[in-house]
């Protein structure tokens, strides 16, 4: 018998615009995300190495820029509570089986000059509630283009970082297609 499991993952972008600057003509906003690629993440699980092990990014990677005329920090959620099966609601599945590794690939440094980034070296679980990637360190994270360029890498069931602890397989989950959005919020930095 072989089970499969889908994840989809999309990506919705919310920005708190309420400070403005006279600083750049419009059309350009004060806050931007750019999601150059990977906007929807497709996880497989076929084989049974995968429920033990779980699938460590596989590929499964978006690019995003963040252009700012102001500091700001980068939060991730899920639009829901927990997954529920496409094919059967009544099957569901916990959101700390996905996690989440953030690379910086810009020339605003993320080792707390710049960019603080708390996905860095271990992924962050997916939870319902804002969670904080990246945020503003000891200098200022402003920056268009380059400066503010990132790879986040997706992973499911690999139980890393605070990932759920248990494997896919241990969890006993029943085979459907299971789908959540992801909500990616870019607000300024506050003191």
């Amino acid at each position: 018998m072989r089970l499969i499991i889908l994840i989809l993952l999309t990506f919705l972008i919310s920005i708190n615009n309420d400070i403005r600057s006279q600083d750049i003509p419009p059309p350009n906003p004060s806050m931007v995300i750019n999601i150059v690629s990977g906007q929807s993440v497709l996880f497989y699980f076929d084989e049974m190495q995968e429920y033990k092990n779980g699938i460590l990014n596989g590929g499964q990677s978006t690019f995003i820029r963040i252009g700012a005329i102001l500091d700001w920090k980068l939060q991730f959620s899920a639009d829901q509570s927990i997954f529920y099966g496409t094919n059967n609601p009544s099957n569901q599945m916990e959101l700390n089986n996905v996690g989440l590794v953030v690379i910086s690939t810009g020339t605003n440094l993320d080792d707390g000059s710049n960019i603080i980034n708390y996905a860095k070296t271990a992924p962050m679980a997916l939870e319902s509630n804002e969670v904080t990637i990246l945020t503003k360190g000891s200098e200022t994270n402003k920056g268009y283009g380059i400066r503010n360029a990132f790879t986040l890498n997706w992973e499911m069931g690999t139980q890393r970082g605070n990932m759920n602890n248990q494997s896919m397989l241990e969890q006993m989950l029943a085979d459907d297609s299971y789908t959540v959005n992801i909500i990616l919020t870019l607000t300024p930095h506050l003191q």
